[in-house]
């Protein structure tokens, strides 16, 4: 029995291998059987002269587009026209071949007029960047009025640093490297930055796309620009920082913190104590030296207000009359605004002008 099962199942394997190499042989023969002149079909068309559509095809009128079957019509290729050998297609399907057919796409517009002769949905285009008037079409312009050669997102829009993004839509319209906010946020009332215009374009000295007038690091060494102005460093040149204007040499160092490896830094950073030559310099200068050189402004203010205080004095114990005094009265109010004399110098004036004023108001009674 076991012999008898084991021999039903050989034979059984041997059935199936022979019926797939047959399924197999069949598959080749189709895929490598010679095809017939017909384009996408298994039926031949009738032998005959045809070149264009198909080869060795019927062509009645001898023009190389062969003439209709059953298989082959004319929206595949076959000639509209196959007895008529100045003709071949007709495009509108209203019964005038294309080439003798004023209005070959059929939308109501002459072909010497029509941008697109052959395509009934489109045949205007007023701004002449190839994208058409008419709408609902995949060439149609979004901008039909403005010149443009756009087409991500719009067609035919202004774009004007050619990289196909409307100027709308890009960031950087005019393709100078600075960003459109950015170009306006560098203009002032004097200068103004066009970001539509890529002659008009913002100074940036280290080229990281931030205006010069924005950039709160301008030659990129990463020191701030108010830094190196308050320390005296050229804030352009990238090798001239408060740690190397002195010397020639490296006069600086960030001190982080510990005693490793780490614990010193050249690299600017607020969070660290910095050592160096121009951050002892720049305390010296403000607190010394500044006020020093100020005593000798504040010594000729003094001078100068105590001559005037002096002269007003002076005029007032020598006046002849009230009138006179009361135009010096004006004169120490304006001094005292203006800050020629000190506030308490004019107290003591406007006094003394009082007590001169009782003077003459005595001597007009011992008259009387």
């Amino acid at each position: 029995m076991d012999v008898k099962k084991t021999n039903m199942q050989a034979h059984q394997r041997a059935v199936m291998g022979a019926r797939f190499l047959l399924a197999g042989m069949l598959t080749l023969m189709l895929l490598f059987a010679p095809v017939s002149a017909q384009d996408s079909t298994t039926n031949t068309c009738e032998s005959g002269t045809s070149t264009e559509d198909r080869e060795g095809c019927l062509d009645s009128d001898g023009d190389g587009w062969s003439d209709p079957d059953e298989a082959w019509n004319t929206s595949m290729g076959a000639d509209a026209f196959p007895n008529n050998a100045s003709e071949h297609r007709d495009l509108d399907d209203d019964g005038i071949g294309d080439n003798a057919d004023d209005d070959r796409d059929g939308d109501g517009v002459a072909n010497e007029m029509d941008v697109w002769p052959e395509d009934s949905g489109i045949w205007s285009d007023a701004d002449n960047d190839g994208y058409a008037d008419q709408g609902m079409h995949a060439l149609s312009d979004n901008c039909p009025n403005v010149y443009g050669k756009s087409k991500i997102r719009l067609l035919g829009c202004s774009d004007i640093d050619g990289d196909f993004l409307p100027d709308e839509y890009d960031d950087d319209a005019d393709g100078d490297g600075i960003r459109n906010e950015m170009e306006r946020s560098a203009s002032s009332g004097t200068i103004l930055y066009d970001p539509y215009n890529p002659n008009s374009t913002p100074p940036d000295a280290d080229q990281d796309t931030i205006p010069d007038v924005l950039d709160p690091d301008n030659d990129n060494d990463g020191w701030p620009d108010y830094v190196e102005i308050d320390r005296g460093s050229d804030i352009f040149d990238e090798d001239d920082t408060p740690f190397t204007m002195y010397f020639g040499a490296n006069t600086g160092i960030f001190y982080t913190g510990g005693l490793g490896p780490n614990s010193f830094s050249f690299d600017y950073n607020t969070d660290y104590t910095e050592i160096s030559v121009s951050f002892v310099s720049e305390i010296v200068f403000e607190e010394l030296v500044i006020p020093l050189l100020l005593v000798p402004i504040y010594f000729a203010v003094f001078l100068s207000r105590r001559q005037a205080f002096r002269r007003f004095m002076l005029d007032i114990e020598t006046a002849q009359s009230k009138s006179v005094l009361r135009e010096l009265e004006s004169e120490i109010n304006e001094a005292v605004k203006q800050k020629k004399i000190k506030v308490y110098h004019g107290l003591v004036l406007r006094n003394t002008i009082e007590s001169v004023e009782d003077n003459f108001d005595d001597q007009d009674c011992e008259e009387e």
